[in-house]
């Protein structure tokens, strides 16, 4: 169910992708990659078939927390690309793809060609579900993206902190004005509560998320806790963090079959 916008150019590769959501964040520095990736683990762990594509250009951190290097990507008849599998998942990172350590420079445009090459040039096969990491912000790059990548739906991922609750609502603005849908709204970072403690240490604010999730009638899926230790480098592996994001899969899952049961009820249906 890609966007309006999208629909007429959908890349072969993707034509067997059944749902592909957006991870969007319109500040840096908020854990969406985090949100990503363990989205993904999630979903695959309620017997989905699932991708994961790390779109940000200027500073991929999947193949850091999965462990990936270049040297593991395949070519299959000289042009298209094997997604790595990583945790049970179909992974691939602009980030094995771009040469160089440092940061790359490019404008809106150039980025999104970039992204929209690399899902074209992947053997996705048949997955249930395809999630995009994309470039943190509200400028060009990520308005290009999102005319231009077959979404189905987005998520939109803030902390509590008054800045980025600004920047986020100018971010589901520009998500909403491509008539794109948002399936949720993820409060990262909502609090600190130390082990064998009941007390909570709101760090950056408090309520920032659900003042968002009421303001454009969103669904808050999760207020997602910083952690005091980390037993893994990904969260999923953690019990905790296990429990928060099985759950947030199944309300990623139920949000999806909502739009598609909308989608299905504005279709005339032929006569026999």
């Amino acid at each position: 169910m890609p966007n309006k916008e999208a629909t007429l150019r959908i890349p072969e590769t993707l034509r067997k992708v059944k749902n592909i959501i957006g991870v969007f964040s319109a500040k840096g520095g908020v854990g969406k990659s985090e949100v990503s990736l363990n989205l993904a683990l999630g979903l695959k762990e309620s017997g989905y078939t699932v991708g994961l594509v790390d779109a940000d250009i200027y500073g991929p951190s999947q193949p850091l927390l999965l462990n990936a290097s270049e040297e593991e990507i395949e070519v299959k008849n000289k042009k298209l690309l094997t997604p790595l599998n990583k945790k049970g998942i179909k992974f691939i990172s602009m980030g094995l793809i771009a040469k160089g350590a440092k940061p790359v420079i490019w404008r809106g445009p150039m980025v999104s060609g970039a992204v929209l090459q690399l899902l074209s040039s992947t053997d996705w096969q048949t997955l249930d579900y395809l999630i995009i990491d994309t470039p943190p912000g509200t400028g060009d790059v990520q308005l290009t993206l999102l005319q231009r990548i077959p979404l189905s739906a987005a998520i939109v991922v803030t902390t509590p902190q008054k800045v980025s609750v600004s920047d986020t609502r100018k971010g589901i603005e520009m998500i909403r004005r491509l008539d794109l849908p948002i399936l949720g709204l993820i409060e990262n970072m909502s609090f600190f509560q130390p082990e064998d403690s009941e007390k909570k240490y709101y760090l950056f604010g408090k309520g920032g998320g659900e003042e968002l999730a009421k303001e454009y009638k969103l669904e808050l899926f999760s207020q997602i806790p910083l952690t005091e230790k980390k037993d893994s480098s990904i969260l999923y592996e953690m019990d905790d963090y296990k429990i928060i994001f099985d759950d947030l899969s199944k309300k990623v899952v139920a949000q999806m079959d909502l739009i598609r049961k909308k989608i299905n009820q504005v279709i005339p249906q032929q006569k026999a």
